[in-house]
């Protein structure tokens, strides 16, 4: 391992585990809210139905650099509150993943057999049990590759989080070449890094899927 790696490692291995922190906590409330939004969506609750969608459709069609700002600058000068670097790079995050994730779910939701629903109320279930138990697993298992894409996805676009401030693996990477200008090599390991984590999750993934996968 070059010098430069070895004489920076703990900084840099600081911003790998703040770079799986925030994918982490942005991969858990990012889906909670995917899934809430997309729910809301195949379902089609009045008054709330709209607000998912214009919320989608308005994170959908923003750049995720303009969502930052917006959690990290716009939001506590319009409500009056203080946040930090991370909390804000969370929240960005958690919107973003979350409108693309329920447009996922509610492809998921569509997708399941009438045939199983109309199974279930024919039981004497409610249509909420019906969603609860019959539709929503299966949906769930339906995307489950999908759901996953985007995880991936996201790990990469925690590197956004930089601009904000927040010292992440791409963060912390940038500050130590801009101390010991080692461009190749620090770029090199910051990209092998990613690539590690991007394939061990996507193996996961395919994991999962080949275990929980909808059988047709």
């Amino acid at each position: 391992m070059p010098d430069v790696i070895l004489k920076n490692l703990p900084f840099l291995l600081n911003g790998l585990w703040l770079t799986i922190d925030l994918s982490m906590w942005s991969i858990v409330l990012g889906t909670l809210l995917g899934l809430v939004a997309g729910t809301v969506r195949f379902v089609r609750v009045p008054v709330l139905d709209t607000v998912a969608l214009v919320y989608i459709e308005f994170i959908r069609g923003t750049p995720l650099l303009v969502v930052l700002f917006i959690t990290y600058f716009a939001f506590p000068a319009l409500f009056g509150y203080h946040t930090t670097a991370y909390r804000a790079a969370i929240s960005g995050f958690v919107l973003f993943i979350g409108a693309y994730l329920a447009e996922d779910f509610r492809s998921g939701l569509r997708a399941v057999r009438p045939g199983l629903i109309q199974a279930g109320l024919a039981t004497g279930l409610t249509r909420w049990q019906v969603l609860r138990h019959i539709i929503l697993p299966q949906a769930v298992r339906r995307v489950l590759p999908s759901l996953f894409n985007q995880y991936v996805r996201l790990i990469k676009f925690t590197s956004v989080a930089s601009v904000i401030g927040v010292t992440e693996l791409t963060g912390a990477g940038l500050l130590v070449n801009a101390r010991d200008f080692h461009p190749v090599t620090i770029l090199a390991t910051i990209a092998i890094v990613y690539l590690v984590l991007c394939i061990a999750l996507s193996m996961a993934g395919r994991a999962l899927y080949a275990h929980f996968a909808v059988r047709t």
